[in-house]
C-alpha cells in the first residue's frame, strides 16, 4: 500500500507543485476577487469569499460541473486542484487534514473520500491506533491498536456512520 502511495505522489507532486493558482497569492480574498474581476482572462476563476475576508473552503468554477471545484486553505493557498477526476463535494476532510498537517506532520494524514469527506477507519502513524468516525471526522469509537474496520460500528448503531447528521 505504501508503495502506491509513494507513486501517486510522486505523480502528482509536480503537478502540484507548478500548477499556479491564477489569483493573487498573499492578497485577501475580496481584493483578489476584484481584481480578478478586471481581468477577463482570469474572470472564470473568480474566488468566493467569507463574511471577515479569508477564503472559502470550496471553490467551484463551473456550478454544473464537480470535477470544476476545489478546496482551499482560508488564505487561498489551494488544497486539492480542480479535474482529476476527483469530484470534490464537501472540503471537511481536506481542509481538516490541512490544518492537522500543519501542526503535527508526524502524525500522518487522515484519510479522505473522493468527495471531500472522512473515509470511516482513521488511523494514526505515529501510535499505530485507528478509530472510526463519521463522514464529518466526529469520533464515534475509542482509539485502538486492535481496530482494523468500522463494519462494527455501523451495525452496532443501526445506522450507516455516513447517515446525514
Amino acid at each position: 500500500m505504501k508503495i502506491v502511495v509513494i507513486i501517486l505522489l510522486t505523480c502528482l507532486l509536480p503537478v502540484v507543485l507548478c500548477w499556479r493558482f491564477p489569483g493573487y497569492p498573499g492578497v485577501d480574498c475580496p481584493t483578489a476577487r476584484r481584481k480578478m474581476s478586471e481581468d477577463p482572462k482570469r474572470s472564470w476563476m473568480i474566488p468566493k469569499c467569507n463574511p471577515d475576508g479569508t477564503y472559502r473552503d470550496m471553490q467551484c468554477y463551473d456550478i454544473d460541473d464537480p470535477d470544476a471545484c476545489m478546496c482551499t486553505y482560508k488564505d487561498g493557498t489551494p488544497i486539492t486542484l480542480p479535474g482529476f477526476g476527483i469530484n470534490i463535494t464537501s472540503c471537511v476532510c481536506p481542509v481538516v487534514v490541512h490544518d492537522r498537517y500543519l501542526l503535527d506532520k508526524e502524525e500522518g494524514f487522515l484519510r479522505c473520500e473522493n468527495g471531500g469527506y472522512f473515509k470511516p477507519l482513521q488511523c494514526s502513524e505515529k501510535t499505530k491506533e485507528c478509530w472510526c468516525v463519521t463522514k464529518y471526522g466526529n469520533p464515534v469509537t475509542p482509539r485502538s491498536a486492535d481496530r482494523k474496520s468500522c463494519d462494527d460500528v455501523a451495525e452496532n448503531l443501526g445506522i450507516s456512520i455516513y447517515q446525514k447528521q
